[in-house]
């Protein structure tokens, strides 16, 4: 059994940290239970960040906490265990900064690009991290996460417009390729739980499986963390350029199609 000593320092050690049997199935059921409902809402409002697989199927939704304030999902973000676990490890009040699902779907679930979390968010002084819920198994076969680990003791690297839906940024290839840290791709059961830094590299293959590979995962802040207002403008000007390629590229495909 972790104390909350060894999980943070296994966490600023390697960049990341899996707790076991965190969520029970009783408990993943209601997040479950909830994602119809997101998916149709995130319709009905006209949700730029949700994003489809070239068979039509959900793979990623972003920005849910924007528009669902209750529910099993919101509940759980406040979980005590989980909160007093990243109140130590960020030295600080943690507080509920994004909310996202990454659904994958078995065969056509797409890959996300190597990237670390902080160049999206430009947080200065790192108070950020994401709690990665794992709401099926999730392993190498399915597109389980990829870490690079210690990769957080890098910096921040140059990223490059990724041109894909779900992830707007990557780590360019000529960089990844310089990099021999050793990979990791956690194995998790249904309620296993990754918490991982800012600032560590990390990605995951297409699922080509049979089986779904579904994740959720919560973003939390420091109460006193400090945004780089200038960097976060710029990169939201990224983010845009990224929507209308998308947008470009998915209207080409329905038109050729036809």
């Amino acid at each position: 059994m972790f104390t909350l000593k060894k999980i943070k320092k296994e966490f600023n050690l390697n960049g990341f940290v899996i707790l076991r049997q965190v969520f029970s199935k009783k408990e993943i059921g209601k997040i479950l239970n909830e994602i119809e409902k997101i998916i149709l809402k995130s319709i009905r409002i006209k949700n730029t960040h949700l994003h489809y697989t070239d068979d039509k199927k959900v793979n990623t939704i972003h920005n849910i906490n924007r528009y669902i304030k209750k529910g099993s999902i919101i509940n759980f973000s406040k979980k005590k265990e989980i909160i007093d676990i990243l109140n130590c490890i960020l030295n600080e009040r943690a507080k509920v900064r994004n909310i996202e699902f990454f659904l994958k779907p078995k065969k056509t679930g797409m890959r996300t690009p190597f990237h670390q979390d902080n160049y999206y968010w430009n947080f200065s002084d790192k108070k950020a991290l994401n709690l990665w819920i794992a709401c099926s198994e999730s392993n190498y076969k399915n597109g389980g996460v990829c870490y690079f680990k210690q990769s957080h003791k890098l910096g921040l690297l140059k990223h490059e417009i990724s041109y894909e839906p779900g992830s707007s940024q990557k780590i360019p290839n000529k960089y990844l390729k310089k990099i021999k840290l050793k990979k990791i791709i956690p194995h998790l059961k249904i309620g296993d739980c990754i918490i991982h830094h800012p600032e560590i590299i990390h990605g995951s293959n297409p699922n080509k499986s049979k089986k779904d590979r579904i994740g959720l995962v919560i973003g939390y802040k420091g109460i006193n963390a400090k945004v780089d207002a200038k960097k976060l403008k710029k990169y939201n000007n990224l983010v845009k350029k990224n929507i209308i390629y998308i947008k470009e590229n998915r209207h080409s495909k329905l038109h050729n199609l036809n």
